[in-house]
């Protein structure tokens, strides 16, 4: 053995442990994982256009932002408080863990102009049915000759076996979303967006929060109906597809 072919031993070595780790920890036994998103995308059309004095109306949505976000269903609706005039818009998506967790807010808007305002942070949403929802947030600013806009975004995920939003995050404080579901081959992404009024003062004032709190319960009716055994054998379990990974690095 000469010297020259210790790197090229080295590198070969390295790509095996990290071939071998990605499929220990991150392997996909789901099959094709538009059929199981499609079918809990079925799902979507149970999701209220009216909830409380919250009207919705269904907004489009280009080709090639639904191919982007890897939705294969979705729901984009904005909603009008027919009292107060508040507008919060609702974006629910289904689709493969890989392509869902990987177009967060914070690559999506500063792509479409904006800059964060602030820090990105982890809020709890006490639910009206006294469930509790955890959701990244953060405010994205654009401004120009013309206008002035700053919104505020809460986004979060859901597995369809786990009925559970959820913000992950490693312990360095990193999104922690793709070694927390793995290759997953359904997964849930929900964002709730909203602008920023000048009386809000904190997180729990913005309109998308408030929302949020009534909203939360008949989505997850939607998503999550009781089912039958013969119905829970049939869709079968997205189980598997979760990874937990204790100490995980950031």
């Amino acid at each position: 053995m000469t010297r020259g072919s210790l790197p090229l031993i080295f590198a070969a070595v390295l790509i095996g442990v990290l071939t071998f780790v990605e499929g220990y920890f991150m392997k996909d036994r789901w099959g094709s994982p538009s059929l199981e998103a499609g079918k809990l995308g079925e799902r979507f059309d149970n999701v209220p256009k009216e909830i409380g004095q919250w009207i919705g109306q269904d907004l489009p949505v280009e080709e090639i932002v639904q191919k982007t976000a890897g939705a294969v269903s979705y729901v984009s609706r904005n909603y009008t408080h027919t009292t107060t005039g508040k507008q919060v818009k609702l974006w629910l998506i289904v689709g493969h863990s890989r392509d869902i967790v990987r177009h967060t807010p914070q690559i999506c808007y500063p792509a479409s102009g904006f800059r964060q305002q602030g820090p990105r942070l982890r809020h709890h949403i006490e639910t009206a049915d006294g469930k509790e929802a955890v959701f990244f947030t953060a405010k994205f600013e654009k401004e120009d000759a013309f206008s002035h806009q700053i919104e505020r975004v809460f986004w979060a995920w859901n597995h369809p076996d786990h009925d559970q939003w959820d913000a992950p995050e490693s312990s360095s404080g990193r999104e922690n979303a793709r070694f927390h579901y793995g290759l997953a081959r359904a997964l849930y992404k929900m964002y709730f967006t909203t602008t920023v009024m000048n009386n809000e003062e904190t997180v729990d004032d913005s309109a998308a929060a408030e929302f949020a709190k009534l909203m939360l319960p008949a989505v997850d009716a939607a998503l999550f109906p009781k089912q039958s055994p013969a119905d829970s054998e049939t869709e079968g379990s997205a189980e598997e597809g979760i990874v937990e990974q204790p100490g995980e690095a950031g």
